[in-house]
């Protein structure tokens, strides 16, 4: 062995290198993959205590793009971390530069937590296309943080044929 030895090293191998008391917001590689953005993580991202965000190399970066985009859009560096040490089953986690310890930096599936408010299923699997104005209220009135994964159909949509993903309108 070289060297003093690391602090919480099974810990840190868990949160993509991070300790787990500077974790704000954390998610599965699932979940990262997920077409929708989850607005918990848009929410961590605003917050003031966030130093930036850091996404497991297992993740394509089709799936992980969004969430690279968004970091920067908000002005928070972003990084992928490859590393044959990591372990588990998170692949995101937005950090704060000192020790927050967030009690449950886990967030909630996104299909569970929607159906949960009462949104119907085709309506969830909707997220990044568009849909009409009822379906737009659903989401709007059930959260509307949810409103970043959907379009509105517009009348000229509608006029080139394009009907609302969710209920075929």
């Amino acid at each position: 062995m070289h060297g003093p030895p690391e602090l919480k090293r099974e810990e840190k191998a868990l949160f993509l290198g991070e300790f787990r008391e500077r974790v704000i917001r954390s998610l599965t590689k699932d979940q990262v993959k997920d077409p929708g953005i989850y607005p918990e993580i848009v929410e961590a991202l605003k917050d003031s205590r966030t130093v930036g965000m850091l996404i497991s190399g297992d993740i394509d970066w089709h799936f992980s793009g969004k969430y690279q985009k968004l970091a920067s859009e908000m002005g928070k560096k972003s990084s992928i971390m490859h590393d044959p040490e990591l372990k588990g089953d998170i692949g995101l986690v937005v950090v704060s530069g000192v020790a927050e310890d967030v009690e449950d930096v886990m967030v909630e599936n996104r299909e569970a937590r929607l159906k949960r408010l009462g949104l119907p299923l085709k309506l969830i699997n909707s997220a990044g296309k568009k849909v009409c104005d009822r379906c737009y209220d659903k989401i709007t009135g059930a959260d509307p943080g949810e409103i970043i994964n959907y379009g509105k159909l517009t009348l000229s949509d509608r006029f080139w044929g394009e009907k609302c993903n969710s209920c075929q309108i």
